[in-house]
């Protein structure tokens, strides 16, 4: 009983090593300030920017009707970019259980989207524009030129984003996209 193996004195040290990595907290999403100086980030800044611009233009010349659509689509649009941008920033779409997810193809779903919505709502924009007939019909209609030329400028940045989205997903290794490889070919046998 005096004999102690290696082995004995080893399997606990595996053992306490192992416990102790699995009763780790989980780590905390770290900041990724780089992803900003990258294509898809800065596009997400110039969305922001020119949906911004477009959004107040609207908001503040008072709207009816089909601008109602319009700043639904500015408003809902603005907010989901900045969550996206935020889910970026922090990497979370690389933790548990976002990792899960098919990235590339959310993402090019969304932008897609987004760019017919906008275009729609651009071209709403345009229509009304020159539509008033009150005393402050020259404002409304400048304002509303300028709204419906940003909401063109945000539609084009959505639209790049949704290319540069669609390349990245169809560059994706199919494993990554959840599917399974085709087993490679064997020779026939003689």
């Amino acid at each position: 009983m005096g004999d102690v193996t290696a082995e004995a004195v080893e399997a606990p040290q595996a053992y306490t090593a192992t416990t102790t990595t699995a009763n780790m907290p989980i780590s905390a999403p770290m900041v990724d300030v780089e992803y900003i100086k990258t294509i898809p980030g800065i596009l997400k800044i110039v969305e922001l920017f020119l949906g911004f611009i477009a959004w107040v233009c609207i908001a503040s010349s008072g709207y009816c009707c089909g601008e109602n659509f319009v700043m639904f689509v500015e408003v809902t649009a603005w907010l989901a970019t900045i969550l996206l941008l935020v889910v970026h920033l922090l990497t979370l779409h690389n933790k548990a259980p976002l990792s899960a997810l098919p990235w590339p193809f959310i993402e090019f779903c969304y932008h897609a989207g987004v760019t017919l919505m906008y275009f729609i709502a651009a071209c709403v924009v345009a229509a009304t524009t020159g539509n008033r007939s009150t005393v402050w019909a020259a404002w409304y209609n400048s304002t509303y030129s300028a709204a419906s030329a940003f909401a063109f400028f945000t539609t084009i940045a959505y639209g790049i984003d949704a290319y540069l989205s669609f390349a990245c997903w169809r560059e994706e290794p199919p494993i990554n996209r959840h599917m399974t490889p085709d087993p490679p070919a064997q020779p026939a046998a003689v």
